[in-house]
């Protein structure tokens, strides 16, 4: 089974693009960043073998109308890497975007055929949670620094439940319900560098998928 994933969230790229500025999931109520942080604690340092966000991959293919499986652990991944990472969490790391700030970030890890599929499922109490995405989101999409620009404006403008993908169309972000406090959102990035084999319409109904699982 094929595992690995990295997780982003440089802090010197992202000042360099914008300046920064309790519900359980999957229980039918709001995904507060104490539950995931809770969850970030859960999968550890070394990461974990399953993801423990309640995200139906298959249920998700099925209404995004996605011909093949969805496998856990990145395309590129080796047999010993695990399907979820995270970082922030209650002993943050001192040079992490999340010190100062309580948050966590989890990342899960997928492959359709020989691409990449990852969710990253991220919340932080103070400021704004789609500045600690945006490494992430222009890695994946291949946009420039003012597309990127444009890009977080507009997705940190939107509603929670209201799916913004990219020009490419292979990463999309949704912004969560937090129950009130802080920030969470979710990132979903398929293939790189804006292009994926899957259509933008078929991404997009994925993001909105396990954004609602999310819930």
């Amino acid at each position: 089974m094929k595992h690995k994933i990295a997780v982003v969230a440089g802090t010197a790229v992202l000042s360099t693009l914008v300046a920064c500025g309790g519900g359980g999931a999957g229980a039918g109520g709001p995904l507060s960043v104490d539950r995931l942080v809770t969850l970030s604690e859960e999968v550890g340092k070394d990461g974990a073998e399953n993801c423990p966000l309640p995200y139906d991959v298959e249920k998700a293919a099925e209404a995004a109308k996605v011909g093949e499986k969805i496998q856990p652990g990145a395309a590129d991944a080796g047999a010993d890497d695990p399907v979820a990472t995270a970082e922030g969490g209650k002993k943050t790391d001192p040079q992490s975007p999340f010190a100062g700030k309580p948050g966590a970030w989890v990342t899960c890890s997928y492959h359709v055929g020989d691409e990449s599929l990852v969710i990253h499922t991220a919340g932080t109490e103070a400021g704004s949670v789609v500045n600690l995405l945006l490494p992430t989101t222009q890695s994946a999409s291949g946009m420039s620094v003012d597309e990127v620009t444009a890009y977080h404006q507009k997705a940190d403008k939107a509603k929670p439940g209201e799916a913004v993908p990219t020009k490419g169309g292979n990463v999309v972000t949704v912004r969560l319900d937090s129950g009130g406090k802080g920030d969470v959102a979710l990132l979903l990035t398929v293939g790189e560098d804006d292009k994926s084999k899957l259509k933008p319409e078929q991404v997009l109904d994925l993001a909105r998928t396990f954004a609602a699982q999310a819930e």
